[in-house]
């Protein structure tokens, strides 16, 4: 049991301990920025919470597919799934491009610069969800393929190299909660 449980904790507390890393880092710019990642980010972890139907779904359908000792099929059911996030990415990415200054303002109550900072975090990082969301299903055509450490390893390279970028790019670098959002795309890309 300890071989199929510890990898997936590991897959699922990185996201939150990268978050904790990032809010440490930009809580040291000023409050403003902090208030923006955690509005810009919060939309972003909604999103990414509703679209986690993609890992659950697509670990159940894999694994029924390998289990049945269709190999094939669970190939098909990972490419399809891959396909499904590319798409709702994309269109993700087009909807916050388009939306972001009235949602940041929707969710932060009216204008100001708490949502003026979100809405700059928001279009920064959102490139990163089409990324995130194909993460999403690898991992849970992984999972369901019973291959359970690559994703740890996947995981815990984006994570470590957005945990190394983000004090780099936030401070030394000057570019405050741009940093932070670049960073939060470089860990997506490298997962």
């Amino acid at each position: 049991m300890p071989a199929l449980a510890a990898p997936a904790l590991v897959v699922l507390a990185a996201e939150p301990l990268y978050l904790l890393v990032d809010t440490a880092v930009v809580g040291h710019l000023d409050g403003t920025s902090l208030a923006g990642l955690a509005v810009g980010g919060g939309l972003l972890a909604y999103v990414a919470a509703l679209l986690n139907f993609l890992a659950y779904g697509t670990t159940a359908r894999a694994a029924r597919r390998t289990g049945a000792g269709d190999r094939a099929g669970a190939v098909a059911e990972g490419v399809q799934a891959t396909w499904l996030a590319l798409a709702l990415g994309v269109g993700l990415v087009a909807v916050f491009q388009l939306a972001a200054g009235p949602l940041t303002r929707l969710l932060a109550g009216g204008a100001g610069p708490v949502p003026d900072a979100a809405e700059e975090w928001l279009r920064v990082a959102s490139p990163g969800l089409p990324l995130l969301l194909v993460a999403l299903a690898g991992n849970g055509w992984l999972r369901g393929v019973q291959e359970l450490r690559r994703p740890m390893g996947y995981v815990l390279a984006g994570n470590g190299l957005g945990v190394l970028l983000c004090p780099l790019l936030v401070h030394p670098a000057g570019l405050g909660l741009v940093g932070s959002a670049l960073s939060n795309v470089a860990g997506q890309a490298v997962a």
